[in-house]
């Protein structure tokens, strides 16, 4: 199991700021990230366009690597990067806002959501995208395929009658010729590709704390 960066990058950046007692439960129901075997990667264009060659698969539903959808293809638009330097960047979805599941061969649709804007944190040569814990994606829609493959993080979100999910992406490999961080990548407009994952979850009964973090923001959820 690939293990996030985006708990990294916010305990850095939040080491200064105060803690708030309090908790909130959440439960990891998917993970995603390149194909194995596959050259799959996030690319830069240096100028403010990342993107995915698509050649990505669903991992483990429900911390399972035998859930019905493991294997599935994940389908993430092109995001537009913006910020001033120093500060949290923001990720804006290009186009197509609409994330999709299908089957392997891409012939059955399994689910759809749509994504929102998000922010961007950086440490080093990591990064992570939407670090902050709330409804990332909405009209978050399960086909009739979906609901008969038989898997049960799928399952689990009928119950739940879920129509939003929290998001959370992340990313290695940001360095490259003239520059030797991610940030400094976005900074000075340089190419960049490397490896990422990520997550999609929903509420379970698990304690997590509240950090300050330009207001209130939420430690990333507990990795399986």
């Amino acid at each position: 199991m690939r293990t996030s960066l985006t708990l990294a990058i916010i305990l850095a950046a939040t080491a200064t700021s105060p803690i708030f007692a309090d908790t909130v439960a959440a439960q990891q129901v998917l993970t995603f990230s390149p194909t194995d075997g596959s050259a799959g990667e996030w690319s830069y264009n240096g100028a403010g366009i990342l993107s995915f060659d698509q050649s990505i698969t669903i991992d483990s539903g429900l911390g399972s690597n035998y859930d019905a959808l493991v294997g599935a293809h994940v389908y993430l638009p092109a995001f537009q990067i913006s910020g001033i330097p120093g500060a949290p960047y923001t990720l804006t979805p290009l186009g197509n806002s609409q994330i999709t599941i299908k089957s392997a061969d891409n012939s059955v649709t399994y689910m759809t959501g749509t994504l929102a804007m998000g922010d961007l944190g950086t440490l080093g040569t990591v990064a992570g995208g939407y670090t902050e814990f709330k409804a990332d994606i909405s009209n978050v829609f399960i086909t009739h395929e979906g609901s008969a493959l038989g898997s049960a993080a799928l399952a689990l979100l009928e119950k739940l009658g879920m129509p939003a999910l929290d998001f959370d992406l992340s990313f290695s490999g940001g360095s490259g010729v003239g520059y030797r961080s991610f940030a400094d990548m976005l900074d000075r407009g340089g190419l960049g590709s490397g490896g990422f994952s990520g997550a999609m979850s929903v509420p379970e009964p698990a304690t997590f704390v509240l950090l300050g973090f330009s207001g209130l923001a939420i430690l990333r959820k507990r990795r399986k």
